[in-house]
């Protein structure tokens, strides 16, 4: 009996042992499994960045453990949870046992309800939603958690209570464009003003109040209002309290003719309409992109705009519904109501940010008589400019366009006003006729898209030197000179032949004597918008700039000066390989203003910015060739890089411009050219060269 369970007992230890064996086993190919699985990735890659710890993931795999909605749920509910930060132990906890009742039924939509629309504009949360995408776009990733395709929708849904719901696109702020740098939107601002406010012609230049309230109108950022009434591809704005706590939302097709029916019937009473609405959150590219091969031409740009937004996610509206009661008749959503008009140049027809003027009121868009009042006031401050301009005689012949308003009321408003006045008789009711033109040129889109080009924040600047060894750079200068140059230079005789500039190139990589650079700029995307040559010159520490050349829609954007201190910085390292601290001077070859064929005289404002002093002598610029001719209408100027000074001695002037000839324009003996021996000759005899400046100003 004894030996009966002394067995007995010895096949359960063994059962026992192979039972603990195998739940050892279980155990670790479970925790294999787990860890090594495609949630465990994701809840790696997503949310350990924001605080995550591994006991709290075991217990999170365990949990959703079998089935892929409620694992991309519990991720999504994470990043709406946690906002993109990260958040300690005790917080993953209460997260934890939320979603346990938040999850109650996968079968049907889950729907986070948010209070309104601010939790979705934080930076973190963008961001954190960006990483979750691009974990979602690998294929054996969607594959893992059963879906399809390239739109990637969220599994929960989003309801926000209270969305102040209005047809309008929200254009960047500049302020938030400048990442809230003041330093840089002033300086940008004090650049504009700089360069259109000295403008010789007063008929071409935007006056000092007019350029303050469109820069005014654009640092927080108007919105527009797209046309709801006729088509519309349901973009509208979801705001909380001002314009600028807004998020974009596009309405999907069987909803969008019921929340225009809405507005449409508020018309008259209150502005927009305050709703809870249903949404689902997007990768926004592709839904984007699909989208925007729905909508009419016109409202392309909004969703290209929208694809470049910071946001890494789109919205789209599902469902919605019309909050009633006091508290939605008194919901309030401050916005700009605005107009805006350009100077009229009948010779250009593309909108210039810098000739622009925008009047604008800030209005609380629910109360309608608010609304109204302040669109009066619009007007009247619109039409009180106006005459104040038409009634100065030094304004004769300055025109205005309309380009466009906020909306189509304030536009119609403006256009009843304009016929009202003039109707009337007198002097000032016919300049209003004969110089406020009240029919736009083009679509708003087309206005908006320049300012995006205006104010782009492209301080990602890449400068290539061209080197005539590399193909690469001799085909971007060969582009650069046909695109950029020769618009530049429209007197042939002052223009160089591209074949000229490559020989240049080629001789200068084996001198001794001088270095010549042709520098060209690139924007971050890759595409050329400006240019410079300039030389450096060893026996007299001096340097020549050739010219600077930006692209014409991109001038006064800071790309100019960029360039500017860019040849600074290489004429110095040139300086310095010839055992020099620094070039004694640097001088630069410019129109004259009697000889510039530009009516506005811009260049003139940039050498002076830079302390240009002109060189009281007779400059003449040899033949280039023998097809072209001297040109005597310029300007020698030059900059003591040291210290202010009112002479250069004449002696350093007719070295530097011998070297000039010799060696930047392909004379071989400078001593020979009659123009040169007839300023060598000047110089001397004068000694040191006066300088004078090149732009007078009247004493103050």
């Amino acid at each position: 009996m004894e030996t009966f369970f002394s067995v007995l007992l010895n096949i359960i230890e063994i059962f026992l042992s192979v039972l603990e064996f195998l739940a050892l086993a279980v155990s670790v190919i479970t925790f294999f499994v787990l860890m090594l699985n495609k949630y465990s990735k994701a809840l790696k890659k997503i949310l350990v960045p924001l605080g995550l710890r591994f006991f709290t993931r075991m217990r999170i795999l365990i949990l959703c453990r079998r089935s892929p909605v409620k694992k991309r749920a519990f991720l999504e509910f994470s990043l709406l949870k946690t906002g993109g930060y990260s958040v300690n132990l005790s917080e993953w906890r209460s997260i934890v046992n939320e979603f346990k009742a938040f999850y109650s039924d996968s079968s049907q939509r889950l729907s986070y309800v948010l209070p309104n629309c601010t939790p979705l504009l934080g930076e973190h949360f963008s961001r954190a939603v960006q990483v979750y995408f691009d974990y979602f776009r690998d294929e054996k990733v969607k594959k893992a958690f059963g879906m399809k395709g390239d739109l990637i929708e969220w599994a929960i849904g989003i309801r926000i209570e209270e969305a102040y719901a209005t047809p309008t696109f929200l254009l960047t702020g500049l302020l938030a464009r400048y990442e809230e740098n003041w330093a840089d939107f002033i300086r940008r601002y004090v650049s504009t003003a700089y360069m259109t406010e000295t403008e010789e012609s007063d008929n071409a230049k935007v006056l000092s109040n007019e350029l303050y309230m469109t820069f005014a109108w654009l640092l927080w950022g108007p919105s527009y209002e797209l046309a709801h009434d006729s088509y519309w591809s349901g973009l509208c704005q979801l705001s909380f309290g001002d314009e600028s706590n807004s998020v974009p939302a596009i309405a999907n097709g069987r909803i969008a003719p019921q929340i225009a029916e809405c507005f449409q019937k508020n018309i008259g009473r209150r502005y927009g309409e305050l709703m809870s609405v249903e949404l689902t959150l997007l990768n926004k590219g592709e839904y984007l992109r699909r989208m925007r091969q729905k909508v009419i031409p016109e409202e392309a740009y909004f969703y290209e705009r929208l694809e470049g937004a910071e946001s890494s996610f789109a919205l789209r509206i599902d469902d919605f519904h019309v909050r009633e009661g006091y508290k939605s008749k008194k919901y309030y959503c401050t916005a700009y109501v605005w107009l805006l008009f350009e100077l009229e140049d009948e010779r250009e027809y593309a909108f210039q940010p810098k000739t622009s003027l925008a009047f604008f009121e800030h209005a609380n868009l629910t109360d309608m008589a608010t609304y109204q009042f302040l669109i009066e006031t619009l007007l009247h401050k619109c039409f009180l400019h106006f005459e104040s301009v038409f009634g100065n005689r030094a304004y004769d012949g300055r025109k205005y366009r309309f380009v466009c308003a906020m909306n189509k009321d304030i536009e119609e408003k403006f256009l009843q006003k304009y016929t009202e006045r003039t109707a009337e008789s007198g002097d000032a009711a016919q300049a209003f006729r004969e110089r406020l033109l009240p029919e736009p040129k083009r679509h708003p889109a087309n206005a908006f898209a320049a300012f995006d080009e205006f104010f782009a924040q492209d301080t990602e600047y890449r400068f290539e030197e061209a080197d005539a060894s590399d193909k690469s750079t001799v085909t971007d200068l060969a582009c650069f000179y046909a695109d950029i140059y020769m618009g530049n230079f429209p007197d042939a005789n002052e223009r160089e032949s591209f074949e000229n500039l490559l020989k240049y190139l080629q001789n200068a990589a084996s001198a001794e004597a001088y270095n010549y650079h042709i520098v060209l700029v690139k924007n971050k995307q890759g595409t050329l918008i400006a240019g410079a040559i300039f030389d450096y010159f060893k026996r007299t520490n001096c340097a020549v700039i050739e010219f600077i050349a930006v692209r014409q829609n991109l001038q006064s954007a800071g790309i100019g000066s960029a360039l500017y201190h860019h040849i600074l910085e290489t004429v110095a390292k040139d300086a310095f390989e010839n055992g020099k601290q620094r070039p004694e001077y640097i001088f630069c070859e410019i129109d004259a203003p009697s000889h510039s064929r530009a009516q506005v005289k811009k260049y003139l404002h940039f050498w002076d910015k830079y302390k240009f002093m002109r060189l009281n002598m007779q400059y003449v610029q040899p033949a280039l060739s023998g097809v072209q001719k001297p040109v005597k209408g310029l300007w020698l100027t030059v900059s003591s890089l040291h210290k202010t000074v009112a002479k250069v001695p004449g002696r350093l002037v007719a070295d530097v411009i011998y070297d000039y000839m010799k060696y930047a324009m392909g004379i071989a003996e400078p001593a020979t050219a009659p123009e040169y021996v007839k300023m060598e000759q000047e110089l001397c005899t004068i000694g040191d060269v006066e300088l004078s400046k090149i732009i007078e100003r009247a004493p103050v």
